[in-house]
Parts: C-alpha cells; sequence; structure tokens
C-alpha cells in the first residue's frame, strides 16, 4: 500500500509540475529566486497531495469497520424482528407474562411472600414473640393450544426448613355451554374460605374454623358447570385431609396411587349469585366505588377410610357447610357455618360444628378496618372444657398499593386451649396450661405479590 501511494504522489508531482502554469521555467525571465520559490510550492502541494491520499485511505479502512457494526446490528435487528413476527409479547398484567399474539399460549409467572410477626400472651407462661415467613410460593399457570385448555403449577417454601412444596399441578379443559373439566391436585370444592386464596382474605390468616375443617390440597378430578347467577362443582379422589375429619383424615397431597386411604371421597359445591359479578367474589374486601354483590353457597363431602389408614379403617364421614357474602361498595360481610359427623367402628361417633362472622369497612380509600368472630365446638372424645374456641379478632389492612398490603390484628379467646384442644399456630396460639384461658396474640403482616 505504502508502494503505491509513493507511485501515486510521484505521478501527480510530474502531472503538477508540466501542466501547472506557475511551474513552467522560462529562462529569460525567472530568477534564480523564482525558481526557488516554486520548488517550495511544489513540495507544498505534493505534501497535501499525499495528506490527502493518506486520509482516503484512512477513510476506506474506517468505512470497512464501520460497515462491519452495521452488519452487525442489522442482525441484531433482524433477529428481534424475528421475535416480533414470531408473534411473543411480554409484559405485566396482574403477574408477569409471556404470550403468543392470538392467546392460543401464555404462560404466567406469579409470587407471594408473607412476612409476619406475632406476639402470644399465654395466661402465666412466658410471653413469646418472633418472625416467620409465613408464606413464601411461585406460580406458573396459563394456557395452550388455545385459551380452553389451560393449566397450575404452584408451590411453596415450607416454614421449617425451606423444603419447596408442591401444591397446585393441574390441567383444566373448558367445554362449550359452561363446563370445565378439571384433574390433577388442587383444592376439593368443599369451605369458601379456603378457597379463596390465602393472598385476599381481610385478616392476616384464616379463621381457626377454617384451619380445623378446610380440605387442603387433593388429588382427584372435578367437573363443573358455570351460568350468569350459578355455578356448580363435584369432585372425587383419594382423600380430603381436613382435621374436622377426625381419624378418617386422610390427605391426598403429593401422595402416590398405591398409597391412597380412602374407599371413596366425594364433595360437591353450588354457589348462586343474586347480584354482582363472579370475579368480585375472589376476595373478602369491598373496596369504595366497587360493585354490589351477593352470593350465597352451601357444599357437601363425604369419604370413608381404607385399611391403608391403619386402625381407623372403614371410618365413615360427612359433612355440609354454607355461606353467606355480601359486598356493599366499601362494606363487606362474610358468614359461614360447618357441621360434620364422623362415625369410627367401635367408638362414639363426634359432631364438631363451627361458624365464623366477619365484616370489613373501607375507613379512607386505602385503609381497612375489620372485625371477626368465631365458635368452635370440636367435639373430642376429651373433657368439654378443652372442646372449644369461643373467640374475636379486630384489626385493618393498609393496601399501599396494588401488589403490597400491611394487615395488623388482635385475637383473643375466651375459652382455654388447654391440652387435648386445637390449637391454631396460624392465629398465634399455643397450648394454654390446665385451668388457664384469655390467651391473646397480636399479628402483623406485610405481603407482597408479584
Amino acid at each position: 500500500m505504502a508502494l503505491q501511494l509513493h507511485e501515486l504522489h510521484v505521478v501527480l508531482a510530474s502531472a503538477v509540475f508540466v501542466t501547472s502554469p506557475v511551474l513552467a521555467i522560462d529562462p529569460e525571465r525567472e530568477t534564480a529566486g523564482q525558481i526557488a520559490e516554486e520548488l517550495r510550492e511544489l513540495r507544498r502541494e505534493i505534501t497535501e497531495l499525499r495528506r490527502d491520499s493518506d486520509a482516503d485511505w484512512l477513510t476506506e479502512q474506517r468505512a470497512g469497520e464501520i460497515r462491519g457494526v452495521v452488519t452487525d446490528v442489522l442482525a441484531d435487528a433482524s433477529d428481534r424482528v424475528s421475535l416480533q413476527d414470531s408473534g411473543a409479547t411480554a409484559g405485566w398484567n396482574k403477574g408477569f407474562f409471556l404470550a403468543s399474539p392470538d392467546g392460543s399460549f401464555k404462560l404466567k409467572v406469579g409470587g407471594q411472600i408473607q412476612v409476619r410477626w406475632v406476639l402470644n400472651s399465654a395466661g402465666d407462661q412466658p410471653t413469646e414473640y418472633g418472625f416467620e415467613n409465613r408464606r413464601t410460593k411461585l406460580s406458573f399457570s396459563g394456557n395452550v393450544f388455545d385459551k380452553s385448555w389451560t393449566y397450575k403449577v404452584k408451590a411453596g417454601f415450607s416454614r421449617s426448613g425451606g423444603l419447596f412444596v408442591l401444591e397446585d399441578a393441574y390441567v383444566q379443559k373448558k367445554l362449550e355451554n359452561g363446563i370445565a373439566i378439571k384433574v390433577g391436585q388442587f383444592k376439593a370444592p368443599w369451605m369458601r374460605e379456603e378457597l379463596v386464596s390465602s393472598s385476599k382474605q381481610l385478616t392476616v390468616e384464616r379463621s381457626i374454623v377454617n384451619e380445623y375443617f378446610n380440605q387442603g390440597y387433593s388429588q382427584g378430578i372435578q367437573v363443573g358447570y358455570e351460568a350468569e347467577d350459578f355455578r356448580v362443582s363435584a369432585w372425587t379422589g383419594d382423600g380430603i385431609g381436613s382435621r374436622g375429619f377426625g381419624p378418617g383424615r386422610t390427605n391426598s397431597q403429593n401422595t402416590n396411587w398405591a398409597d391412597t386411604s380412602t374407599n371413596y371421597s366425594f364433595a360437591a359445591r353450588a354457589e348462586f349469585k343474586l347480584s354482582g359479578d363472579w370475579s368480585q367474589f375472589k376476595d373478602f374486601s369491598s373496596a369504595r366505588g366497587s360493585d354490589k354483590g351477593m352470593m350465597v353457597g352451601v357444599a357437601a363431602a363425604t369419604q370413608r377410610a381404607n385399611q391403608n389408614i391403619g386402625a381407623a379403617e372403614g371410618t365413615k364421614v360427612y359433612g355440609v357447610t354454607g355461606d353467606f357474602t355480601w359486598d356493599l361498595s366499601g362494606v363487606s360481610l362474610f358468614c359461614s357455618g360447618v357441621w360434620i359427623n364422623v362415625d369410627q367402628p367401635g367408638s362414639q361417633s363426634t359432631n364438631p360444628w363451627g361458624v365464623t362472622i366477619q365484616g370489613g369497612h373501607f375507613v379512607t380509600e386505602t385503609i381497612e378496618a375489620f372485625a371477626r368472630y368465631e365458635y368452635m365446638d370440636y367435639d373430642p372424645p376429651t373433657s368439654s372444657d378443652v372442646a372449644r374456641f369461643d373467640g374475636f379478632t379486630v384489626g385493618g389492612n393498609w393496601f399501599i398499593n396494588k401488589g403490597m398490603k400491611f394487615t395488623a390484628d388482635f385475637t383473643y379467646n375466651f375459652a382455654s386451649l388447654a391440652t387435648g384442644a386445637f390449637v391454631a399456630r396460624s392465629a398465634g396460639f399455643r397450648t394454654d396450661n390446665p385451668g388457664q384461658d384469655g390467651q391473646w396474640a397480636i399479628r402483623a403482616q406485610l405481603q407482597l405479590l408479584f
């Protein structure tokens, strides 16, 4: 390249020397000084030509580099356009999602964190208090092939040891005319309070009545039907793990088929919407300006324990529950009752039951005050002095934003939780010493949904 530039300089210099009228030498007119000046001019023009030639060469080199960068950028842009052309959409809508443009395929990723502080006072025992990660969950849900095929996989880290435990794992197909079939692991259609997400409760935690009678997660199949003003669902599976089922209780969550502990297990629930929209009954609050609505629900469950449950084989359980929900645009009311019959061969049958009444009122746009009363007779074959819960809860919610909520409440029990009683740690309670009653707890919780 250097040789070619030198040759170019010589040619250009010769051309300038021959053709330039300034450099044409007339021996009769030019002096030695003029010739020297003309030579200096020639050198100056040669220097400028060399500089321009080098600049052109550097420009070409730079242009090559720029072409390489442009090629890379265009390739990257092409990839991005390809992704857009594939129809992938992403964003946040009550959770992060990735979806095809027509909505046939969708993946939604969400999570829940509940950090809780509890202070407990139980008679003459030392006061106890501390923190816990009450719930830390991750969920994946969406649809495949079309919007009628939906799925959900959800798991939570256990409070003791942090093990990642599977909760929901199901596939659902929505047929025409409001019919849907769901198979996998989920909550059977039994207690309404349990069916409402833990993230959408009125108080820090569900009621103690619910903690004793709730269905938890079970493996099975469910058929449902939803119309404009009513909906019904029927379920059968490997067993419901309600504490209220006594020795007939069997939790089929995350179990092998050979470990099924029931001969049969059925649950069915019907709900009647008197006013409002179905979507507003997914929680127990009624914000200011929201629609008014009213719903009545009833459910029944029954199951029979088999040989895998041991000495309680043959235990039969059946029960009924009913509930009433009323949203009044800033005020909410919920009432429920449950009754169970547990019949174990060779033992006296028991009939635990309970009632819950709770309500909330938005005193501002973001602050909700609430109160709850509950009574439960869990009817164990022990002294009646420890066979009851009779207490109330008062507190409030601060809805910081759509994904953040702070809740604090106070719970008091008039009855005793002595040895043999059901003690709900979720309520912040512990076992009373004999003859003690009046246990109370303060709970404060920060919840994040994403």
